[in-house]
């Protein structure tokens, strides 16, 4: 540290005698400009260099102490995490050409302008988005509002307090950041870092995914049928578990499928490595595939696991080890957590496509984590209702969802002429029938679900499906001839999302004022809705237990209205419910 300081201390004061022969000039020549901005460079990687020589001393000091091997351990991975992910130096800037399909949204507008400094992800290109670190990105979002413990449970302060958490479960090898999260049962939540580590996923290609597929099937569609139980070996590393740590109850949920597959090689990793995989790479095995909201888990658990690990999505690599098909909500895989400018980068791979690639072979990755289950997501974990708004990981992940899917310029934060007084209100309808997404997203020569083994399956009834819809539809339409107290000149949408493309959902969100609808996954998408918006969450058909939408709006920041309602559904009812979300409404700002 003092040998930090004094360099430190120099190099201010060499720029700073520079920077007053300088201004003694006349007249600042470009060439010194230059000479200067080497100067600071060289000093930096100066600095670099001796903080790197204070650290392999601190090693050699080590080597020569008699200290305990496993605390060893634990301070060595400490500290060669820093040196593993350090934070990127920022690129110089560099003009964009016009047209680009990288160039964020103008910003020229005032009023465009304050928007975006409060959804800083909006304003990023897309190269930016790729390379920089999801840790940076979040913390531009600022604390959780609602005191106690809002930002270690909702905002940056749980990210740090995760990252905090790791320690050395088997030497460097595997490192696993453990943390309990305020009244979540069990033994904590964990996400796992392989660092010279490999998997064989033989079983992928043996004959246990059509076993469990038609387990699956015979069990009414049970999800613990679509995750294998690994064989012993399946994970292996050169390395002695800790036993204080290496225990089964620390692996909640399907992640003790992992735990239960380890094994130490018997000789060096790198004798039996078929596959060396260098690219960062994260292994996740779904909650689901076809729910919005149980789908949401595992995205908001990648991008808190990004955010821990201080990984950008450049170079991402992403393994999907359930049985599941794609489904419906696949571009967020494909698009949002992955990379699309390198095209070296392999696409999102699901377990039938990792058979396909590496058999039976043995792939050592340098670096490798095994997601956060699930349902063990924070957004998850807290059914009942909170006093916290405005968390840096929903906002953060909301806004990151819209700028990687090409939709920022679709946003009413870059369309400033947009008219203040025009009130989207947008029924999100249930429809009482649709086809079971097994049966829609099966494919036979590229997925382990066999479309002629779910032929039975025929129309799948929805539940807390509104009796009269048509009416309701009605009279939410009547309230585009109501004059309102604010101004509000109201127009309705009647949305069924499920046949909607995810995009077209997504657009639908980011222009609709007021979301009304039942209780149910679809209500995830007020998240992405403007600032002003407001959600009108309607309890039918005993559905008021959980209280995760009214915490995503609050988190979120915006108004939320509810009310428990027989169904069918009163239309007067509804009408007082709606109208006082629309009176609500801040005209002042266009979102």
């Amino acid at each position: 540290p003092r040998l930090s300081f004094v360099v430190g201390f120099a190099v201010a004061v060499g720029i700073g005698l520079f920077s007053w022969r300088l201004r003694k000039q006349p007249q600042v020549p470009t060439s010194s400009l230059l000479r200067l901005q080497r100067i600071v460079h060289e000093q930096n990687a100066t600095i670099v260099t001796l903080q790197q020589a204070i650290v392999d001393a601190r090693r050699r000091k080590r080597a020569t102490n008699v200290v305990k091997k496993e605390d060893e351990e634990a301070i060595e991975a400490k500290e060669d995490e820093e040196a593993i992910e350090p934070p990127p130096p920022t690129p110089p800037p560099k003009a964009q050409e016009e047209g680009d399909a990288s160039s964020p949204p103008p910003r020229d507008d005032d009023a465009s302008s304050e928007a975006f400094r409060d959804h800083r992800i909006l304003g990023l290109s897309s190269r930016e988005l790729a390379e920089t670190p999801m840790d940076e990105m979040v913390k531009h979002y600022g604390p959780a509002r609602g005191g106690g413990s809002c930002e270690a449970d909702f905002g940056n302060g749980l990210i740090d307090r995760w990252r905090a958490r790791g320690e050395p479960f088997c030497n460097a090898s595997i490192s696993c950041y453990l943390v309990k999260q305020t009244a979540h049962a069990g033994n904590g939540d964990n996400l796992c870092l392989l660092r010279k580590a490999a998997i064989n996923f033989r079983d992928f290609s043996g004959p246990a995914p059509a076993e469990y597929f038609e387990r699956y099937v015979a069990s009414r569609h049970q999800q613990q049928h679509s995750k294998l139980r690994y064989s012993k070996g399946t994970l292996t590393a050169d390395c002695e578990p800790v036993p204080s740590r290496w225990q089964a109850k620390f692996f909640p949920g399907w992640n003790v499928n992992w735990f239960n597959a380890f094994e130490k090689t018997k000789g060096p990793l790198s004798s039996e490595c078929d596959v060396v995989e260098d690219k960062r790479t994260l292994i996740v095995e779904r909650d689901t595939f076809a729910n919005f909201f149980h789908n949401s888990e595992d995205f908001f658990n990648a991008l808190i696991a990004l955010a821990i690990l201080r990984w950008p999505v450049r170079d991402l690599q992403i393994l999907i080890t359930d049985l599941y098909p794609k489904g419906p909500f696949w571009p967020m895989w494909e698009t949002v957590f992955h990379d699309g400018l390198n095209k070296t980068t392999t696409p999102p791979l699901t377990a039938f496509e990792v058979a396909k690639k590496y058999g039976s072979k043995t792939v050592c990755f340098e670096r490798a984590a095994i997601a956060i289950l699930g349902a063990a997501a924070p957004v998850t974990v807290a059914r009942h209702d909170t006093k916290c708004s405005r968390s840096a990981i929903v906002r953060a992940y909301a806004d990151f969802v819209v700028a990687k899917l090409g939709l920022a310029n679709a946003t009413r934060y870059a369309r400033p002429q947009t008219p203040r007084k025009r009130v989207v209100v947008t029924f999100t309808a249930r429809r009482s029938a649709s086809e079971w997404p097994e049966k829609r997203f099966c494919d036979s020569e590229n997925s382990f679900f066999k479309c002629e083994r779910l032929g039975h399956l025929g129309v799948r009834s929805l539940g807390r499906s509104v009796k009269n819809d048509a009416a309701v539809v009605r009279a939410l339409k009547s309230l585009e001839r109501q004059r309102f107290s604010n101004g509000a000149d109201v127009v309705v949408h009647d949305v069924d999302y499920s046949t909607l493309s995810f995009q077209d959902q997504i657009k639908t969100d980011l222009d609709t004022d007021v979301m009304v609808g039942p209780h149910g996954a679809g209500l995830l998408h007020n998240i992405f809705m403007p600032d002003r918006g407001a959600l009108v969450e309607l309890f039918i058909d005993s559905s008021a237990a959980n209280r995760h939408f009214h915490n995503f709006a609050t988190w979120q920041g915006r108004a939320y209205f509810s009310k428990t309602l027989p169904n069918p559904v009163p239309t007067t009812d509804l009408l007082n419910l709606v109208s006082s979300a629309i009176s609500s409404i801040d005209l002042s700002k266009h979102y």
